[in-house]
């Protein structure tokens, strides 16, 4: 009841669960009758039919037989319910039977596209191949989607307590990361439109030997999942005083229920860094597991808008780092090209904070313009820094490649723009303060100066472009301004009285 169908392309029912010996379904979890389906396709979504097998592979997938019976009931199931193709979740397959899994998914490709045109087959890739089984490279002619699972880097037989999805390396210890599978699958040839990032909307709470990060898990396996909503609720109050971990960019809360418990999930602003690297690799998406676990809030909704959608702004100012983050190594075979348009930027600056590559086998080459075909800047590598580089239009691209040698600290720069608004920000001549400033949810507006007096104060939110947003009239000296569908980034507060005019620039994170 709260998905946000204006923001979701894709809708996958969870499942059908593959008989192993048969090929049939041992239940579909109602697929033909469930309401979620009917309201995806009522709102224009398309909708998948998932297909879930985690043991008995060797079985399944060495029966002719049960394989076409299941392609045979996949089809027909995906076209009688108006369907728009399949996903495939088969978690655990051998190495033994890798040519087997391949081999099987081509086949499956072939009839289901030959049987529904433009039908769309999906398959759940681990976030770590440890055997490499999944043969991804032989597998990009016909698979339409690869989604990555990345989640559960850290799970319930966990020995130390940590992120579900570290967007970098949490623990110098283990030193697998999202930006790392991203990386992975697109040296497998996976082309970037057809990769996604799963990510997940839920967390895991571990009782721990201390309150600091990272420690161990006190007599492993001890963690319990938590759900975005179950964490917001917070009817066991435990979840109050959320705390930052800068290298792995992920929200936790420590706490003592009589042994310390660490819990690890996401927040808006998390969320919205780990889809800043969806965009900065330039893949194709996201998957989220599972709609429903943030159920009733907006934090999630609002950074997908603002992110991955035409609704959202770039803003004027953030910091950018290679795939390490910023306390750690880079990865081998990082390639990416990305391009800094913050909205309403007439020119941007970009200064680089530290900078440490390899010498002539890693390069950071800046263009001055929206694509690598821009003017070239330089080319920079070794220790040989940028330094600040200045843009002559709203437009700065970034490519960025290592090779599979030696890890370096890599790169950090922040950008700053300057904006087409005709909004400056003023001096206090009427002494309002704006806080907290950057704020999340919600910003106060307040009057500091006891010996101005007031009617009627008018404030209005304009974003960088110039457009007004909101407009809030008010006798008291404070004004409450919800965030509502603002997209992280720049605004400005115009602030009229009759005593004259203010106008403050606040930062939505």
């Amino acid at each position: 009841q709260n998905y946000d169908w204006n923001l979701i392309s894709d809708l996958c029912h969870f499942s059908y669960e593959v008989d192993a010996s048969t090929g049939n379904a041992s239940t579909t979890h109602a697929w033909m009758t469930d309401a979620a389906v009917t309201a995806a396709k009522a709102n224009g979504v398309k909708v998948s039919l998932c297909a879930t097998l985690f043991s008995n592979h060797a079985t399944f997938l060495g029966s002719a037989t049960a394989k076409q019976a299941f392609i045979t009931n996949i089809i027909s199931m995906v076209q009688q319910r108006g369907g728009s193709g399949c996903n495939i979740d088969f978690e655990g397959v051998p190495l033994s039977q890798s040519a087997n899994f391949t081999a099987f998914m081509i086949d499956l490709c072939n009839q289901m596209h030959a049987a529904l045109p433009g039908s769309e087959i999906s398959i759940a890739l681990p976030a770590v191949d440890w055997s490499a089984v999944y043969n991804v490279n032989a597998m990009v002619g016909y698979v339409d989607l690869f989604i990555i699972m990345g989640y559960d880097y850290y799970w319930n037989g966990s020995t130390t307590a940590g992120p579900t999805d570290p967007l970098y390396n949490f623990d110098p210890g283990y030193k697998y990361t999202l930006t790392k599978s991203i990386t992975y699958y697109l040296n497998k040839n996976v082309p970037r439109a057809k990769l996604l990032l799963g990510l997940p909307y839920y967390g895991r709470e571990y009782v721990t030997t201390s309150a600091s990060i990272p420690t161990a898990v006190l007599t492993p396996p001890n963690s319990t999942t938590r759900t975005f909503s179950f964490v917001k609720n917070n009817t066991s109050g435990n979840y109050i005083n959320q705390q930052w971990d800068p290298l792995a960019y992920v929200p936790y809360f420590a706490f003592n229920t009589g042994n310390w418990n660490q819990c690890f999930i996401n927040n808006g602003y998390s969320l919205g860094k780990r889809l800043d690297i969806v965009n900065q690799f330039g893949i194709g998406g996201i998957g989220i597991w599972a709609l429903g676990y943030d159920d009733g809030y907006t934090d999630f909704w609002n950074r997908i808008r603002e992110k991955l959608s035409d609704c959202g702004t770039v803003p004027c100012s953030d910091t950018l780092f290679d795939m390490g983050g910023p306390g750690r190594d880079y990865f081998d075979n990082e390639n990416y090209t990305y391009t800094i348009a913050p909205s309403g930027a007439t020119s941007l600056t970009l200064a680089f904070s530290a900078f440490d590559v390899e010498l002539n086998f890693d390069t950071l080459w800046i263009y001055d313009g929206p694509s690598a075909s821009s003017t070239l800047i330089g080319a920079y590598t070794g220790t040989n820094s940028p330094g600040t580089i200045n843009s002559t239009g709203g437009a700065i691209t970034l490519r960025w490649a290592s090779d599979n040698g030696i890890q370096k600290p890599g790169w950090r720069a922040i950008w700053n723009c300057v904006l087409t608004t005709g909004l400056e920000q003023t001096s206090n001549q009427i002494k309002f303060t704006a806080y907290p400033n950057p704020f999340s949810e919600q910003i106060t507006c307040t009057l500091n100066s006891p010996n101005l007096s007031l009617s009627e104060i008018e404030v209005e939110i304009y974003n960088v472009l110039g457009k007004r947003l909101q407009q809030i009239s008010s006798n008291n000296s404070s004004v409450k301004i919800e965030r509502a569908d603002m997209p992280s980034g720049i605004y400005f507060l115009k602030i009229n009285t009759a005593s004259g005019q203010q106008i403050i620039k606040i930062v939505a994170d």
